[in-house]
Parts: structure tokens; sequence; C-alpha cells
């Protein structure tokens, strides 16, 4: 069994560890990554019906045609959607905008919703961030006249609708990564606008929102985007998304893409987890009063994950648990049960399944760390299911109340076949071994290189071996945090009181940042981890023929 860290982590340690200096680290890093400075955005022409969708848009403008937009419930989707409205009100044109409903609608174009649409007397409509797999409803629309522009990136099945035009990468020669949603609408928008128009920064930075919240990896085309966005979101002196954003990040401080996925971003996402998707797609465009609603309603999600989230660890921890935790309710609303299920697998690092349950049908969001892939162990647990769908570390199904404990079995036994349960536990994944004293204001600040931090680009981990934590003590209101420094530095550890260990060596796990207090900056680290003597073994184990 490979050694645990003082709070039961595995370390992932990085194949050389030996400390490297900041230097070697740096550029270590930036080559893994694959990160270049000069990147630049994947031109809109990309897309084979780029100019097609452009020429019909315009049509549809000069003709006053009725234009509607479906969206997603999610920050990807309604961001994309909010770009799309912004364009046509700048050409004095009023979409009709429909964004579903988690619980009444489900996700993606319903027969029901494209009904809708032919009854409000659409002409043309375009999707965003959806659409793909919509096959018969968009047969639908175009039997009843209607044009359909699909805008979307989600996975592709073996037939594509006939809609009137296709903008999504997979059929294009868009490298890799894909971007998200909101990336390939803002495409469509550079499109239309031949350039550089008036509202550019709001866009971009609508795009950006959409492409940290639904976590494309951060690499390519869409770390540039990123950036650029993160450039224009900061200098946005008025309206919306500057109200948002002064809610969500102090003056004068840089905004980063953390900022964007742990306080922005949820709170786009909470209106179509907790209310209507429509408060978050309002609050974008005119802020106002929808701007309060979503900061209560994430507030709401946070409370309501936090309790629930609370009594399931609790539960779990009363006793030796399997190498998958599985929990239904009717108490857990739709929208948070991905939450709940991503929280349980960082926490205990094993899979998880959290189901909303009516009585008789469930509907389950599920997360597994990497070394075990979930949504193939749902296609190996078909027959027990309703649908499924989803990633190797994200997934959904749906199944009947009364399968779940088959269901639950089936896939435990699934992971102990597929899965060496040693690593079901929670793991760090560690950038580089780091020795304290190369911690400079300097390398601090180099760092950012990296930046912008996200899905595929993590912020980096780094070990600190055989160091101490000195003038070390609790603090914070509970007196739950510790205070410490290293090598001189201002250390912090959020929720790790209980792992100081006086004066002795140990390893430490952390991110590295910036203190700014007064006008001064100095180098600050954030406690990840602590472990006693994990990288000494690990150089063991490798001089071990």
């Amino acid at each position: 069994m490979r050694p645990l860290s003082l709070s039961g982590k595995l370390w992932s340690l990085p194949e050389h560890t030996e400390a490297l200096n900041a230097s070697h680290v740096l550029l270590r890093l930036l080559t893994e990554r694959g990160i270049a400075e000069d990147a630049k955005l994947v031109p809109p022409t990309i897309y084979p019906d780029m100019q097609k969708s452009v020429d019909r848009i315009r049509h549809a403008v000069d003709h006053k045609e009725m234009i509607g937009i479906f969206g997603d419930y999610d920050c990807d989707g309604v961001t994309a959607s909010a770009q799309l409205v912004r364009y046509f009100r700048r050409q004095n044109t009023e979409a009709y905008v429909r964004l579903p409903h988690r619980v009444r609608d489900g996700y993606g174009l319903k027969s029901s919703i494209a009904q809708e649409i032919i009854d409000a007397g659409v002409k043309l409509l375009i999707t965003c961030d959806t659409g793909i797999a919509s096959v018969e409803e968009i047969a639908m629309l175009e039997d009843n006249g209607i044009d359909v522009i699909v805008t979307d990136h989600h996975s592709v099945h073996e037939e594509l609708p006939k809609a009137f035009a296709l903008i999504h990468p997979i059929v294009s020669t868009h490298p890799l990564p894909h971007p998200s949603g909101s990336g390939v609408v803002f495409a469509l928008i550079c499109a239309l606008e031949d350039g550089k128009w008036s509202a550019m920064y709001e866009d971009i930075a609508l795009a950006m929102l959409g492409t940290v919240g639904d976590l494309v990896e951060l690499k390519g085309h869409n770390r540039t985007l990123v950036q650029q966005g993160l450039k224009a979101f900061a200098k946005i002196e008025h309206g919306p998304l500057a109200d948002l954003r002064d809610r969500c990040v102090s003056k004068d401080a840089t905004i980063r893409s953390t900022d964007i996925a742990f306080r922005v971003a949820p709170r786009i996402n909470a209106a179509g987890r907790m209310a209507e998707a429509d408060i978050a797609l309002s609050a974008l465009l005119d802020g106002g009063d929808a701007l309060e609603k979503i900061s209560l309603l994430n507030e709401q999600r946070q409370d309501i994950t936090r309790s629930l989230l609370s009594a399931v660890v609790e539960d779990c921890e009363g006793g030796e648990q399997p190498p998958l935790i599985a929990r239904v309710s009717t108490e857990y609303p739709h929208g948070i049960v991905g939450l709940i299920a991503g929280k349980l697998t960082e926490h205990f690092g094993k899979p998880s399944l959290v189901a909303h349950s009516d009585g008789e049908t469930c509907t389950a969001s599920l997360r597994s760390p990497a070394c075990y892939n979930i949504a193939e162990g749902l296609g190996r647990s078909a027959d027990l299911l309703i649908s499924f769908g989803g990633h190797a570390q994200a997934a959904g199904c749906t199944f009947a109340m009364k399968d779940y404990e088959a269901l639950r079995s089936r896939l435990i036994e699934d992971v102990r076949a597929h899965t060496d349960e040693q690593y079901l536990v929670p793991t760090l994944t560690i950038d580089a071994v780091l020795d304290a004293k190369d911690i400079t204001e300097t390398f601090c600040e180099k760092l950012h290189m990296l930046e912008p931090f996200g899905q595929g680009n993590a912020e980096p981990l780094f070990v600190l071996p055989n160091v101490t934590l000195q003038d070390a003590r609790a603090c914070g209101k509970d007196l739950t945090h510790l205070q410490a420094r290293i090598c001189g530095i201002k250390s912090i550890g959020f929720g790790l009181a209980h792992l100081a260990q006086g004066k002795e060596k140990l390893d430490v796990v952390c991110r590295i940042g910036i203190d700014e207090w007064n006008g001064k900056k100095q180098p600050q680290l954030f406690i990840t981890d602590i472990g006693t003597n994990i990288v000494a073994q690990k150089k063991a184990h490798i001089r071990t023929p």
C-alpha cells in the first residue's frame, strides 16, 4: 500500500522527485502543458456552414422575420443565448427566447418545445449549446417551414439533424480542444459583426464565462478566449456584467479564472438549479433585481448543498464504505445531485451516485475519480437503466426505484472488477517538488504565465519536502484553520489546524500565491495537505532495483 498523508490522501508525485529550482519548474510546467503565449483565436471560417448561417440570419433581420433562440439552463447555454439576444438587439430585433426548465422540460429540445416554437410563429431558430442530438425535433421544425441553425459542441450521434446549418466543431476542422457552446456562438457573433464591434468586450466576456463554467479544457483556442475575456471583463465600465463582476470580485483586484469558476459562474448556474434559467439570462442582459435574485439563489444552493452533503458524509463515515457510494432521496433537489456527487467523490476518493426520486423513477448524477470510468460502468449496467450518458468522470442516468438496490450492487461489483481499490482514496496530483527557499516574489509573478487555470490546466500543486511549520497556530472563527510560516513565508491551511505537528520535519503540499497588503507584495503559501516522509519514501522506492 502506498503511503498516505496525515489526512488520509494519496499523493500522486511527479516522476522526478528531486527538488528543482524555480526556473526549471516553470519551464517544465509550460512545456508539459503546451502553453504558447502567441496562441490566437480560431477564425469563424473554420466552420463550413458559417457563411451560410450569417447570410440567413441577416436575411431574417432585414425581412423582420420572427427569430427564435433555444438554449440550455446552465452557465454555458445561458451565456451563449445572451450573446445572440444582444446581437439581435443591436439590430433592433427582439428574438423569441426559450430556455428549458431542468425539471419540467429536462435537457435538450423536446417535441413539446418544438411545438411551442411553431405556435409562436418563428421562422428561423438558432440553438445554443444544444440541438446536435435533436434529430426528430429539428425535422419537425423544418417540416413546418422553420429553418434551424444548430450551434452546439456536445457529442455527435450516428445521425446528424437535417438542419439548415450546423455550426459544431466536430463537423469542421477545428483543432482540439473544442470550444464550449458559448465559444461556438462567439464565433458566430464574430462572423456576423465582421470584425470588431463596440460591444465586443461584453460578448467575449460572456463567452469566457461560459467557457470556464462548462469546464472545457483551457488550452489552445479556449485558453486564448478566456485570457482575452478576463481582460475584457475587467474593463467593462458599466452595465449588468460590470455589476455582476463587482458583486463577485473586490474592486481593483486582478480577476482570475478561479474567481469566475467559484464566484461568478455558480451564480449563473444557480438560477437553473434552483428556479428558472430565465432569471440568469435577465441578470446578464438587463441586471436589476435579477442580479440580486441569482445571488440569493446561489446562497440557497450553497446552504442546501452544505446541509445535505454534511448529512451524507456523516452517514458514510459511520463504518467501512464500499468502493462506490450511492444515495437516493426525495429530498435531493434535481439541480443539486451532481454537486453532492462531486463533493462525495472529492471527499472519499470513490465513485458516487446521488439521485432524486419521486418514488417511482430516479434521476441520478454520478462522479468518479480518474482510476475508474463511470460511463463505461453504466454501459455494463444498461439493462437496469431507463437512460444514461456522460463521460469517464461525470455521467447521469435514470432508473426505476425498484431497481435501485440491484443497480447499486452491480456498480459496486463493477468498480471492484475494474479498479485496484488501493487507489479509491482521495488523491492529490502534484506537479513538482520544490525547494521552499526558491519561492520568491519573482517566481510567484512568473507563475501567472500558466494562467488561466481550469479544466485541463489546473492550478499547480507543489510539494515542499522536509520543512518545518514555524509559529504554527490554529486560527479562524472556529480555530479550524492552520496559520504558520515555512522558511519565513506566510502560510495558511484552511481546515487543517488538526494537522499541525509542532517542530518535526514535514512534507507540505501547497498552492503558491502573492499576499498583497498595504501596497506590499510577498509570497504566500496555501497549504493543501501535510505528510511525513512521503517524498523520501518515493525516492527510496525509485532507487530500489
